[in-house]
């Protein structure tokens, strides 16, 4: 094997963990709490839905910016392929779900930041603390995509090899009997939780110019980097399931309206499982996936802001998008610390939207309206194209019902 294609497998085993990091963080931590009412079973055939409409829509996302040149981002595409109004609600929708999901993940992070402080005596306040995770972790995200990709190469081998220590200690204090509990129509009203927790199309983009318009490599970066995420889920789910019930002092429920949920749910698993090596892993664990998640997705929004402003991320303007990027989502998740969970919910409703049904309809036009010649199409034609514009529409029309009632 020559040395080129050493580095080209080492930035595809990057790529994929990438894709794994943007889903393998909030979603992570918050999906036990958000689905604990549905049971495992309903749950578990949710995800496998989701991952299949997600990483099909992912490949769209591929395929019509693929049309476009380098550094292209949503906003280009929308403007190209839908015109001026969906250039608009792009800005709008896509700005409010960036902006939603970075400020969920600075609440974790903070909530993390200060439950570990806390553990050894050092008390901060709330907005410190989201100060402190911003300046630290936000810097590596102005550094560019080559070093969040060494960051989160380290981090999710630390992660992988946390979490199968972590299930294996806990499974030992599994109950069958807990997986009985929940009810399937629980689900609904968190849908959009669960299509977040695969909302990793926004950096596609940003990957697309990584592999230099590698398609093959993109391709495989893609399914099998959401692949990850979604053994993952299965296995954290049936493992927090059969560790705690749902209902109890330290049960699932309770974590729903916690203050700090995800220092909630480290405590409901010491309570049950009393192993100081699990203690460890857990909080460990815990931090590693809000940290990936973070730089992650934060370089989606950065990479979106500065195609939005037509600047280069380069001297001035690289500071400007740095603090366009995280003051908005700081401030927010400062004063409003609970928003960890609600966060989740309203950036899901804008990721089926744009991360679903959007690039479908882009590449509906793409194909069949501006009969553009591309250098990559996803299988399924109309059929598959249509298939997903409906289940869309479908898990929008839902969680919009439950958000106003």
């Amino acid at each position: 094997m020559t040395g080129g294609e050493i580095i080209l497998n080492a930035k595809l085993f990057g790529g994929m963990l990438m894709i794994a990091g943007t889903c393998i963080g909030g979603g992570m931590l918050g999906l036990p709490i958000a689905t604990a009412s549905g049971g495992l079973l309903a749950s578990g055939l949710l995800f496998i839905g989701c991952w299949m409409l997600m990483s099909f829509t992912a490949l769209l996302t591929l395929e019509v910016n693929l049309c476009f040149p380098a550094n292209s981002n949503i906003i280009s595409m929308a403007k190209a392929t839908l015109g001026k109004p969906a250039e608009i609600l792009c800005w709008t929708i896509y700005l409010l779900f960036l902006y939603a999901l970075v400020a969920a993940y600075i609440a974790g992070g903070q909530d993390v930041l200060l439950g570990l402080l806390g553990a050894i005596g050092i008390n901060l306040p709330v907005w410190l603390a989201g100060v402190l995770f911003v300046g630290v972790f936000g810097s590596i995200v102005s550094l560019g995509t080559r070093h969040v990709d060494l960051f989160n190469r380290t981090m999710m081998i630390m992660k992988f090899g946390a979490l199968f220590i972590l299930m294996a200690l806990v499974a030992s204090h599994v109950h069958v009997e807990t997986y009985m509990s929940g009810q399937a129509h629980y689900l609904l009203p968190v849908l959009t939780v669960i299509v977040t927790s695969f909302g990793f199309s926004i950096i596609v983009p940003s990957l697309r110019t990584y592999f230099n318009d590698d398609v093959r490599q993109l391709r495989i970066a893609i399914l099998a980097g959401s692949f990850l995420p979604l053994l993952c889920y299965l296995a954290w789910e049936a493992v927090i399931f059969g560790a705690i019930p749902l209902q109890g002092e330290a049960g699932l429920a309770r974590l729903m309206t916690a203050d700090q949920p995800v220092t909630g749910l480290v405590q409901s698993i010491s309570y049950y499982v009393s192993a100081t090596a699990v203690v460890i892993l857990t909080k460990g664990f815990t931090s590693i996936c809000v940290l990936t998640a973070f730089v992650c997705v934060s370089l989606g929004l950065s990479d979106y802001l500065a195609d939005g402003m037509r600047v280069t991320k380069q001297g001035y303007h690289h500071l400007l998008v740095m603090v366009v990027s995280f003051l908005p989502p700081l401030l927010t998740a400062i004063f409003y610390p609970r928003a960890f969970i609600l966060f989740l919910g309203v950036a899901g409703l804008c990721c089926v939207l744009l991360q679903a049904l959007m690039p479908a309809m882009m590449a509906w036009n793409v194909r069949y309206t501006q009969c553009i010649d591309t250098s990559y199409q996803v299988a399924g034609g109309k059929f598959a194209l249509l298939l997903s514009m409906a289940v869309s529409l479908t898990v929008m029309a839902i969680s919009t019902y439950y958000l106003v009632v």
